[in-house]
């Protein structure tokens, strides 16, 4: 009889183990689905996609998902004549995927994972026939890509993103292709306003016989996002790539069509002479130890960002650059302005709005929303650019400030101006000065590269090395400059509407009046 008992409480205690966990687990989908219901709405709200169909489909212990979405052409239109042919068809791709939603309080226990949460999503990309026949040939019978997001009790989870690797050959054409993976990993909080990121690659190497190399990695990226009570975001976020190699074999003909980048970006016509043309010849190009980090803070209620970026090394062909350093700084920005902004200008429609009237708005509400900024004294600052070149060094320190702005500046230009502190020191090769000025006299003097006469190159860059020359000689017997061992450097302050160069006054337009007939501009007091 007691052995009956107490097989029947064990029974009743399984049982009831199993009524609570089947509660548990619906209550977990009940949770899970409005997580991934908020995750959908931010999805929804990009302006680059358009949700074609959503449904979810909630079980007791397994949930599913399913959302196709299309690009929206609206937003693409203007801009679509101006596409490659081979990338317009994509844009009437649609994009469908499945989340398959296994509810807590234990969703991994099938597959041995203990860890509690409110769900486990797992996602699957629809592909076609060929497109998995294409991919099979790299990553065999692996899932191209893994995407697991779980959700955890709080309103935060966890996502992570794995691409496997693979190593491709085709002998005949002599084509290598060796991918190492990829991973990345996301904490979110409750609310997506709090994340960390740390994404990274072990490194990629393509290699064509005839054709050349290219190699990168490792790579690495890592964030750490917060809201501020302002509501800007702040934190941390850092790149490093080991290194990027490029070697080209053959010469490659190019013809960059500028003119038509800057009316996709600004819908403005300026003419064909900014368009470069000319070939990339065989070249060797290598990249060490690359590195950005930016770094956002927040005192009271403005910001702080400070941005780093620095090379050991860079190589073309034979000609060796580095290490760079650069290191900036905005300071004293005022951070309500920035979120009003930021709400403001997300609000503006942009589908079926033309271009340059959308440019417009964007203009004008930086005009009215944006006086904020200037009335309470930004900064820029650049703490350091050094770059060690094959003929000298570069250097660069400055500041850039505005002080008492008020909004009836804008009024007036002049008093706008004299709003402005700025400050800077700079020291640059004069072999670099040299190829500055021939680069600009080139595309001022040849800018039809079809023509059957061209100007003598080599008559240009006398001409405008000899310019050059007359031009820093006057200016350093004046004083307004140095030329030390191949070295050019000044340093200029402007304060209170007037400018010194190497603490020599020189008169600005306003100040012409002033000056005596016959005095020199330069020595005007």
């Amino acid at each position: 009889m007691l052995k009956k008992q107490r097989l029947i409480l064990a029974g009743a205690s399984v049982a009831g183990v199993l009524v609570l966990y089947g509660a548990a687990a619906y209550w977990s989908g009940l949770k899970a689905e409005e997580t991934l219901a908020e995750q959908h709405k931010m999805l929804s709200q990009l302006p680059f996609f358009k949700v074609k169909s959503h449904v979810y489909e909630r079980g007791w212990f397994t949930s599913t998902e399913t959302t196709e979405l299309v690009f929206n052409r609206k937003l693409f239109a203007p801009y679509e004549s101006l596409m490659p042919d081979n990338v317009r068809p994509l844009l009437n791709r649609t994009i469908r995927y499945t989340h398959t939603v296994r509810h807590g309080p234990l969703p991994g226990l099938t597959e041995g994972h203990f860890q509690p949460a409110r769900a486990l999503v797992t996602t699957e990309f629809s592909m076609s026939d060929e497109t998995r026949r294409t991919l099979a040939k790299f990553f065999g019978d692996q899932p191209p890509i893994t995407v697991v997001n779980r959700l955890g009790f709080g309103g935060g989870g966890e996502l992570s993103v794995t691409v496997p690797a693979f190593d491709y050959e085709e002998t005949l054409s002599g084509v290598h292709m060796k991918w190492q993976g990829f991973t990345l990993k996301v904490d979110y909080a409750s609310g997506y306003q709090e994340y960390k990121t740390d994404a990274s690659t072990p490194g990629f190497l393509l290699q064509a016989a005839t054709k050349g190399s290219l190699s990168l990695g490792p790579l690495r990226y890592l964030s750490d996002i917060r809201p501020g009570t302002t509501g800007v975001k702040l934190g941390t976020s850092e790149l490093t790539v080991d290194a990027v190699g490029l070697n080209w074999k053959e010469a490659v003909p190019y013809s960059i069509k500028l003119n038509e980048l800057v009316f996709l970006l600004t819908r403005m016509r300026v003419g064909e002479f900014i368009n470069p043309s000319g070939e990339l010849r065989p070249s060797n190009v290598a990249l060490k130890k690359l590195r950005y980090q930016i770094v956002t803070s927040e005192q009271d209620s403005f910001i702080n960002t400070r941005g780093k970026l620095d090379f050991e090394t860079f190589r073309y062909n034979d000609q060796l650059y580095g290490p760079l350093r650069l290191d900036v700084s905005a300071n004293h920005l005022h951070g309500p302005t920035l979120v009003s902004l930021d709400k403001t200008i997300s609000a503006i429609p942009v589908e079926g709005v033309d271009p340059a009237v959308l440019r417009q708005r964007y203009l004008d509400t930086i005009k009215t929303e944006g006086l904020p900024l200037l009335e309470n004294n930004p900064r820029l600052v650049i703490n350091e650019l050094y770059l060690k070149m094959p003929n000298g060094e570069a250097r660069l320190t400055g500041n850039l400030g505005l002080q008492g702005f008020t909004r009836s500046d804008l009024d007036n230009p002049t008093a706008f101006l004299k709003r402005f502190n700025v400050e800077a020191k700079v020291d640059l090769p004069r072999r670099t000065l040299d190829d500055l000025v021939v680069a600009q006299a080139r595309n001022l003097f040849t800018v039809d590269a079809s023509a059957e006469e061209q100007p003598s190159l080599e008559e240009i860059d006398n001409l405008a090395l000899s310019l050059l020359d007359t031009q820093l000689a006057q200016w350093t017997e004046q004083g307004y400059l140095t030329q030390n061992q191949g070295q050019v450097a000044t340093e200029f302050v402007f304060r209170n509407g007037e400018l010194r160069v190497r603490n020599h006054k020189v008169a600005l337009p306003w100040e012409e009046a002033d000056i005596a007939p016959g005095e020199p501009a330069s020595a005007a007091q």
